[in-house]
């Protein structure tokens, strides 16, 4: 693992750990919003995809046929470790159609044991998985760590209504290297020609809702994630134009209606936002007015909704302009 990734995984966690203990709140966003500007990229490395031509294709038929068929009791082991070896697949039609899918009708059928589900977590949420190529330029390595993301959003959701598998420490594991992905990925990439989605961005607002509604995490672990997803979305020079906008206005007004901790702190950082987009919008670049235009989509979005609490809505309404 990359010296740089781990140095700014232990600043995350003194971060996090003066939030829990009620030492950081108002610096918050200044503090995250340097540790992103820090990152380096790196050079670009070959990208190791999984191999199509191993039995992938004709597992997932079979897996499907029996699952049509009624026929399917149980999975082994060695499927499951199959199919996630393959979420990073560039195939639309084995990542997205096939696999996650797929792995949404064992899990809504209960065909999954609660120990394969704890292997899920683990594999999915553990370095190589979420980290890979995460720090060079846009690469196919992108898909797995989305996709990832994707499904740790979906496995959690299961833990929560149904399966009751998450012991705290997975739980807590699952959320420090969340945050640490969050703060790295800068792929904005949505629909990619022949490999279908990649989607990062709209991944990741789905597992910070679901991870908004887990009653064991502290409001400090929440109001962590809040920020990093500002900051890390502030700071994104593509173009967020497939959903992305929508998809996290969603988990910021349930967020913010759950708490009012949650809502001032929201409020305070859109006005230091917009504060902001009147210096860089001098520095005329095609990364800078990705910057503003993905904040005014994100605006309309919020708008749209309506669901806001009074204050917050006051304050959108009062910001409509041509960019945002």
């Amino acid at each position: 693992m990359d010296n740089q990734i781990e140095t700014l995984r232990h600043q995350l966690e003194t971060y996090k750990n003066e939030v829990n203990a009620g030492e950081l709140y108002q610096s918050l966003g200044p503090k995250l919003e340097s540790l992103i500007k820090d990152v380096k990229t790196v050079p670009q490395t070959p990208v190791q995809l999984p191999d199509d031509d191993d039995g992938i294709r004709p597992l997932l038929l079979q897996l499907n046929d029996q699952i049509q068929n009624e026929a399917l009791t149980e999975l082994r082991d060695q499927d499951v470790i199959s199919l996630l070896h393959h979420i990073g697949s560039p195939d639309p039609k084995i990542r997205d159609k096939g696999i996650y899918f797929l792995f949404n009708d064992l899990i809504q059928q209960h065909l999954l044991t609660n120990s394969q589900m704890t292997m899920m977590v683990r594999y999915l949420s553990s370095d190589s998985v979420l980290f890979g190529h995460i720090l060079e330029p846009e690469n196919d390595a992108v898909y797995q760590r989305s996709f990832a993301v994707l499904l740790l959003s979906v496995v959690i959701y299961a833990d929560r209504v149904a399966y009751h598998f998450l012991d705290d420490e997975l739980e807590a594991q699952v959320v420090d290297q969340f945050a640490l992905y969050v703060l790295l990925e800068r792929d904005t990439r949505g629909f990619v020609g022949q490999q279908g989605w990649a989607h990062a961005y709209t991944h990741i607002g789905n597992l910070l809702d679901e991870l908004s509604e887990r009653s064991r995490l502290t409001r400090a672990d929440k109001l962590l994630l809040l920020a990093l997803i500002i900051e890390r979305y502030k700071q994104l020079d593509g173009a967020l134009i497939f959903g992305e906008p929508q998809r996290l206005a969603g988990y910021f007004s349930r967020l913010t209606n759950k708490n009012q901790l949650y809502a001032d702190y929201f409020l305070t950082q859109l006005k230091r936002w917009r504060q902001e987009m009147i210096i860089i919008q001098s520095a005329e670049s095609e990364g800078v007015w990705n910057r503003v235009y993905n904040r005014g989509r994100l605006i309309e979005a919020m708008i749209i909704r309506h669901d806001f609490n009074d204050q917050i809505m006051d304050y959108l309404n009062s910001i409509i302009d041509f960019l945002a």
